[in-house]
């Protein structure tokens, strides 16, 4: 048997007022999701600890099948690894994503933590500017994929956690900016960089065109370092992931697994839905498991564009879902399930802790529902208190 899981981001969400107390993946058309629904095993599972934050270095892990409690990595040391990034002795990576700030009252707002989808070619050039121009720090920038980049500094550990932006959306950044002491040099250099980015003739140039200037890093991702058991010895199974998530490769890579990058794949609505099939489907012949990460729906749930999350859930379902459920459908000797990372709301533009759906090709208990959406999450199928639970489960591992 081989095994394929799709794991697609922030596909759920909260009932919408405004749209008859429905949720996007309600109001949405999914005839790929639903036939799984119906032919298969459905359920729900809570990849997010109670202890723990929102976020997708935790979900990820819990997907991958291991205990974000106990293997507790920080985002930035996975995005190291990621890039090939050999971290020295004293030496701290943080996540260096760019973003736009607005102005407001006495605050600045979190406006848009992607900086408009940043192009990997503009983001080297701001790269370059603030590593020749950032001075009395000893930092390196490291380019990264467009507005997510990683800066290593010279360091104590830090003892706080800091925030990611994409927690940050409409929030005035003051409450969530580090004031101790130990974080002074974080600042200098965060103030420095908005300094060298106005000044930037690209961002001059933006601004000429009215559109958003990029004028700000923010700096995140910190906390322990640490390892992962190797995936094979633990599951019995030789594994790929594909994703656009440099967090996600790191993870993988961290547990011995291969990784696929694909031409286009942009872990945004825009990206390379064909190519990611494809490269599934050939991963499948030389593997006994393949992870597929599609990302999308999260970024936009997190911007409150609704109607677009609708939209991109249908082209998910259409453009991945369905040339999968074929392939599958052919081969009986390939498990698929689909499973959502956490929810993302586009009504709070939050993250939220609930548990989330999933659906399983095929299975000793047919769901009695008719379509994949959150009445899954209280309906007849299994419930898992863990991501690991799940996964141990779907791969019949004792």
């Amino acid at each position: 048997m081989k095994y394929l899981i799709v794991i697609a981001n922030g596909l759920t969400d909260r009932p919408i007022a405004e749209k008859d107390n429905k949720t996007p993946l309600q109001l949405a058309d999914t005839p790929n999701l639903d036939q799984m629904v119906r032919m298969g095993h459905t359920g729900s599972v809570q990849t997010i600890p109670e202890s723990h934050h929102v976020g997708n270095d935790i979900s990820y892990l819990s997907l991958l099948g291991y205990d974000p409690v106990q293997y507790d990595v920080a985002p930035a040391y996975y995005d190291a690894l990621a890039m090939g990034v050999n971290l020295k002795e004293s030496e701290i990576p943080l996540s260096c994503d760019f973003v736009t700030l607005q102005s407001s009252h006495n605050d600045m707002v979190m406006k848009d933590y992607t900086a408009d989808h940043l192009s990997c070619e503009e983001a080297k050039g701001y790269l370059q500017a603030l590593q020749e121009q950032v001075s009395d720090c000893d930092v390196t920038f490291y380019p990264g994929q467009g507005y997510h980049n990683l800066m290593v500094i010279k360091s104590e550990p830090f003892s706080k956690r800091l925030t990611p932006p994409d927690e940050l959306t409409g929030e005035g950044i003051r409450n969530f900016m580090p004031s101790d002491d130990q974080f002074k040099e974080l600042i200098y250099v965060m103030n420095q960089a908005q300094i060298i980015l106005h000044s930037h003739p690209v961002n001059q140039q933006r601004k000429r065109e009215n559109r958003d200037p990029v004028n700000s890093i923010w700096l995140w991702g910190n906390g322990n370092a640490g390892a992962l058991p190797s995936f094979e010895e633990k599951f019995g199974k030789p594994a790929t992931l594909i994703s656009a998530s440099l967090l996600f490769q790191g993870m993988a890579r961290a547990a011995g697994m291969n990784v696929v990058s694909v031409e286009g794949a942009t872990g945004f609505a825009d990206t390379n839905y064909e190519g990611k099939v494809k490269a599934a489907i050939s991963e499948l012949k030389n593997r006994d498991l393949v992870y597929l990460n599609i990302a999308g729906v999260e970024e936009i749930s997190l911007k409150g564009n609704i109607d677009d999350k609708i939209l991109t859930i249908e082209d998910i379902d259409s453009s991945v879902i369905g040339p999968l459920l074929k392939e599958t459908s052919q081969n009986t000797d390939v498990k698929m399930m689909v499973v959502v990372n956490h929810m993302s709301s586009a009504v709070d533009v939050k993250h939220g802790k609930e548990r989330v759906p999933f659906v399983i090709s095929s299975g000793s208990k047919p769901s009695s529902s008719d379509k994949f959406d959150e009445n899954l999450l209280n309906g007849d199928g299994d419930h898992f208190k863990s991501g690991p639970e799940l996964i141990n489960a779907f791969l019949d591992v004792n």
